[in-house]
């Protein structure tokens, strides 16, 4: 429930109390966590919410781990090397190269004395939060009431996205990331699929966010 690694959490984005009960209006659902990606229990970081362990929380997670002999039958040869993928999701203030940094020098640290270890970092985007005060983000907020007949709540929501960054960085532009996808639309699965509903809601939403934005 806690990332080891010295000073991960040092420029971690802390997310006022107003913030965090606005997010919670959406209403935890462990039970329907669990039950839509099969699992028999939810754990993370103690104090937070699932909702806010997946959105407002950094990450680390083994994407792959294998070594040595893995083919039919047995081999009792020891193996040389070993090997794993690592990802990490970063929230404001955290950056690639800190944390790629970070991690690199905890893992050598943890190793044992004859063990070789070499880190291959592959790349990294810069975390990327819109302020829900801003003109953006309320002109696309009353867009999507106006479509949608409901009220709108700001969520953050961990993906890999780098260049909205880049946006205002170079730019100085924002980005409005409005979404009309649905959790049961099984994204990058094999059975990715998207309601015509939620399709044609956005044909809606979309020119009255432009239409919002411009009276702003």
């Amino acid at each position: 429930g806690h990332i080891t690694i010295d000073g991960f959490y040092d420029n971690v984005d802390v997310v006022s109390d107003e913030e965090r009960a606005e997010m919670n209006k959406l209403k935890d659902d462990p039970e329907g966590f669990k039950k839509s990606i099969g699992l028999n229990g939810v754990e993370g970081e103690t104090g937070y919410t699932t909702l806010e362990r997946t959105s407002i929380r950094p990450t680390l997670d083994c994407n792959g781990i294998w070594g040595g002999y893995t083919g039919e039958g047995a081999k009792t040869v020891i193996p040389s090397k070993a090997f794993a993928k690592i990802s990490m999701r970063l929230v404001p203030y955290q950056t690639p190269d800190e944390i790629t940094e970070k991690f690199t020098k905890y893992f050598e640290k943890i190793a044992p004395a004859n063990v070789k270890v070499k880190v291959n970092p592959h790349h990294g985007g810069m975390p990327y939060v819109l302020p829900s005060d801003t003109k953006e983000f309320l002109a696309a907020k009353k867009a999507m009431e106006t479509a949608f007949g409901k009220e709108v709540l700001p969520y953050r929501s961990g993906g890999s996205i780098p260049i909205t960054a880049m946006f205002e960085q170079v730019l100085g532009a924002k980005s409005v990331l409005m979404g009309f996808g649905l959790d049961s639309d099984a994204i990058h699965s094999p059975n990715e699929h998207y309601g015509l509903f939620n399709f044609y809601k956005g044909i809606e939403s979309i020119p009255l966010f432009f239409e919002n934005y411009a009276k702003a």
